[in-house]
């Protein structure tokens, strides 16, 4: 038996159909359970617009296919030939479909359907918006939900008609002002067939059709039901329903009544305490009524939610609408606009608390609310929230507003924003303040502003001046940001790794909560330092709290932090992961250029460990050279290109690179290699144009690595100079790298340390030697990962050349002699081998030894490969 034929409006099926695959499958079971005479109710739940009607035609065609009777509400077959084909055979099953059910028995349709004498209906399909389709008596067998489509389905249909190029750029135009509706969706690509207008022109037409289908779906409704839709809009799930029908004017009499009519309208996702269930179709309903009712219920609302003392949240939003005024008013955005902060909704936070500024928000209120508004901002318009800050740091002189001061001038500093201009406000702010506490903290942060070493401020490295209490008591107590600010101009300077560590270990432990500068720059002093451990454990609970707080600033730089640490021991793919996982977080166009240095900088190394010099010089191009900027950032972004140039055979940018990051390091104070080694690599730069100033630079970053003390930098510093420089002292650098790292944690430098001397072995003619370290090297890279799996690979690689091309080197006699030699055999058995003298074969295999570079017959059988 023929189906029944599908609507005219192919799109509209598609859409109602699309990641409905689970629905259909389920339909098929009902189905078949009714073929096999099992008594099936099926219901089907979905918002307007969802597929309802798509659904029930498919379940139509494939009772149909099945040899059931199929009937339709409202009281006309589901499709003229296929339903008199079906009713033409006697005695097939019933099949009833009911579309927008509205809580009607089950039994209802089929009466005034299929009449009194038909049947009871085997399978019954009802589809309907409320939960209770079917009244309370029923208990169908299987329930579908229809949801909204997905932002893939959306694009699914966006490619069937416009094609790949052109449905990309619509996508979120199209989700967002769609919802994922697909009447919608589908009713507005038919009215724009191809070619593809662009996304502010689809979503324009696609706001103007979902505004019509919410008309049609309303059209349908009584006055009083539309009445309560637009109370529900402006109550948005705050209000009880009798406070909603007082405000829609619902007299009590006719309340029970209009619950059940709002219930069917499949707006709403609660009735007791009514709510629109998609914003966007509640601002649609509100767009339906005229200004004056906007308005006047909006007013009605706020005047109720006051008599009824509703949260401060909760009157704000609705007093937004209004042009009421009042002393209270500011308070009510403001406590609104926090709300929404801390519900990640930091566009409709800005709303409100700029409201609550035009408003009068006056004294305390008006510090409370600029702090807000720039920590909204941060996810933003970041240089708006500077502003905010700097403006918060130079007028809130109030001695109670030091939170406020302190909070601004630690987000400031955080974001990389501050520079010159924060440490100024910050000392402006110190010398204005009555609290010692409050003076040290900003002087701290001042401190963490500049970034500078013991070379370039006063007071000199590791010493930190007593501030004594305006009553000349004894030194406060003890201060984050001063002790961070003392552990970092250590960590630049290079010396006292204890101090630095005693003190960062004592910002991250004693400042559990707080200010997050301070914590993030002694987590990256640990790293220096190389107390791995603590510095992870330190940014993974930062990262943690930045989140509970919404600074989307702090979780970006903990994640940045986590990614250097992970570079730093080695395990280049985590750094990738880490990035990655920073720049979904804080959108790169948000990240001041300071950190946006950093964070480039440490992506092309990432790239460059990986085998990728393309995405390095694209990650570089992106963030051009400013010439002007002196900061530790900027070193870093040298550095990198650096780097960059010596993998590509450019020396003498790298050289000029090199040249330029010490320099400015000299100038911020900075001696330490462990912050930015740009001596050991200058070194590799010059080691073939003066190899004496590679020595040099060798010998004096070797000393300064000694100086801070950390073994993985001492242990760097020998694997730089031994690949910069050749020979006996070449080898002893790299030997002594292999030593360090082995007894450390970081697994990845130590094979990579491995696999540079086994290279150097090969190189200086020792093969054996360098078998057996590449074998280590190897075993260990491949569990480490990253750049020491790959270099040992590489060096593998030249091993298992070295046979073709060392027996390439050799005459066919000399060949032979190697090859029986390489197998153990004695000079004299190798002449009778022959039948040469034994002088032949000395000749042979010195002048063997000298081609191949190798030392003696030890190394003969590693180096032709001959087992």
């Amino acid at each position: 038996m023929s189906p029944l034929p599908r609507p005219s409006a192919p799109a509209v099926v598609q859409g109602g159909l699309l990641e409905r695959s689970d629905e259909l499958a389920t339909l098929e079971r009902a189905v078949r359970d009714a073929a096999d005479g099992v008594p099936v109710t099926v219901v089907v739940r979905g918002r307007p617009g969802t597929g309802r009607s798509a659904v029930l035609a498919e379940a139509a065609a494939l009772a149909l296919r099945a040899g059931l009777r199929v009937v339709t509400a409202p009281a006309r077959p589901a499709g003229s030939r296929a339903a008199e084909a079906a009713r033409g055979i006697p005695g097939a099953p019933l099949a009833v479909l009911v579309d927008d059910a509205r809580g009607a028995p089950p039994t209802e349709p089929v009466a005034c359907l299929a009449g009194p004498a038909e049947p009871r209906p085997l399978l019954r399909v009802v589809a309907g918006t409320g939960p209770a389709v079917l009244g309370t008596g029923a208990a169908p067998r299987y329930e579908l939900a229809l949801r909204p489509l997905s932002a893939h389905a959306v694009r699914a249909l966006l490619v069937a008609a416009y094609g790949e190029n052109a449905a990309d750029p619509l996508v979120p135009a199209a989700v967002a002002a769609t919802g994922g509706n697909p009447a919608v969706l589908c009713a507005t690509l038919r009215r724009w067939p191809a070619p593809a207008p662009g996304p502010d022109e689809f979503a324009a037409l696609a706001d103007q059709v979902g505004r019509n289908h919410l008309r049609s779906t309303l059209a349908r409704a009584s006055e009083r039901t539309i009445a309560l839709v637009g109370a529900s809009a402006v109550a948005g799930g705050d209000f009880s329903f009798d406070q909603v029908c007082e405000l829609a004017e619902i007299l009590p009499p006719d309340r029970e009544r209009a619950r059940a009519e709002l219930a069917g309208t499949g707006l709403l996702d609660s009735i007791a305490h009514p709510r629109v269930y998609d914003p966007l179709v509640a601002d649609r309903v509100l767009g339906l009524l005229n200004d004056s009712r906007r308005h006047e219920l909006h007013e009605r609302a706020v005047a109720s939610a006051r008599r009824e003392g509703l949260p401060e949240a909760v009157l704000g939003r609705l007093v937004a609408q209004t042009r009421l005024t009042g002393p209270w008013v500011p308070g009510a955005l403001y406590a609104t606009g926090v709300h929404a902060r801390r519900s990640g909704e930091d566009a409709a936070a800005v709303a409100f608390l700029e409201q609550a500024m035009d408003r009068g928000a006056a004294e305390g209120l008006r510090t409370d609310v600029l702090l807000e508004l720039a920590r909204a901002q941060s996810s933003l318009r970041p240089e708006a929230a500077d502003r905010g800050f700097r403006r918060i740091l130079a007028e809130a002189t109030a001695p109670d507003r030091t939170a406020a001061r302190l909070l601004a001038a630690d987000l400031l500093t955080l974001r990389g924003g501050g520079g010159d201009v924060a440490a100024a406000l910050c000392a402006a702010a110190a010398a204005e303040t009555m609290s010692a506490a409050e003076r040290r903290t900003l002087l701290g942060l001042r401190k963490l502003a500049l970034g500078t070493g013991p070379a370039a401020t006063a007071p000199a490295c590791g010493t930190v001046a007593p501030v004594k209490s305006p009553g000349g008591g004894s030194p406060s107590a003890f201060d984050p940001a001063e002790a961070a600010a003392a552990a970092w101009r250590h960590c630049l300077a290079g010396r006292g790794i204890g101090r630095a560590r005693r003190l960062a270990g004592a910002v991250l432990t004693r400042a559990e909560a707080g200010l997050f500068t301070p914590r993030l720059v002694a987590a990256r002093v640990l790293a220096v330092s190389e107390d791995v451990d603590l510095a992870r454990d330190g940014l993974e609970r930062i990262e943690a709290e930045a989140r509970r707080q919404k600074v989307g600033a702090a979780i970006g730089q903990a994640l940045l932090g986590l990614a250097e640490l992970a570079f730093r021991t080695g395990e280049s793919d985590e750094a990738g992961v880490r990035l990655a996982q920073a720049v979904a977080e804080v959108p790169r166009r948000h990240w001041h250029p300071r950190v946006l240095s950093r964070l480039t900088a440490l992506e092309a190394l990432v790239a460059l460990e990986s085998g990728r010099p393309d995405l390095a010089e694209s990650a570089l191009a992106g963030v051009p050279p400013n010439r002007h900027e002196y900061s530790l950032g900027r070193t870093h972004l040298l550095f990198a290109r650096c780097v960059l140039g010596l993998r590509t055979g450019q020396i003498a940018q790298a050289t000029a690179h090199l040249h330029e990051c010490g320099r400015i390091l000299q100038a911020l104070g900075c001696a330490n290699p462990a912050v930015v080694p740009w001596r050991p690599h200058l070194a590799m730069a010059q080691a073939t144009v003066n190899p004496q100033a590679a020595a040099r630079l060798g010998a004096e970053s070797l000393a300064a690595a000694r100086a801070w003390g950390a073994p993985g930098a001492v242990g760097a510093v020998h694997l730089w100079t031994g690949r910069a420089l050749t020979g006996p002292t070449a080898l002893r650098h790299l030997r002594t790298a292999v030593r360090v790292f082995a007894g450390t944690t970081t697994r990845g430098l130590y094979a990579r340390a491995v696999a540079e001397l086994a290279s150097a072995l090969l190189d200086a003619g020792r093969p054996t030697q360098a078998r057996s370290l590449l074998d280590e090297a190897v075993a260990v890279g491949r569990a480490a990962g990253g750049r020491s799996v790959r270099r040992a690979d590489e060096v593998a690689a030249r091993f298992a050349a070295q046979p073709l091309t060392s027996r390439a080197r050799l005459s066919p006699a000399q060949l032979r002699v190697a090859l029986l030699a390489a197998e153990g055999r004695s000079n004299t058995a190798i002449s009778v081998e022959l039948s040469v003298s034994v002088r032949t074969v000395e000749l042979h295999l010195t002048h063997t030894y000298r081609a191949l570079g190798i030392s003696g017959r030890a190394d003969l059988a590693v180096v032709l490969g001959h087992p």
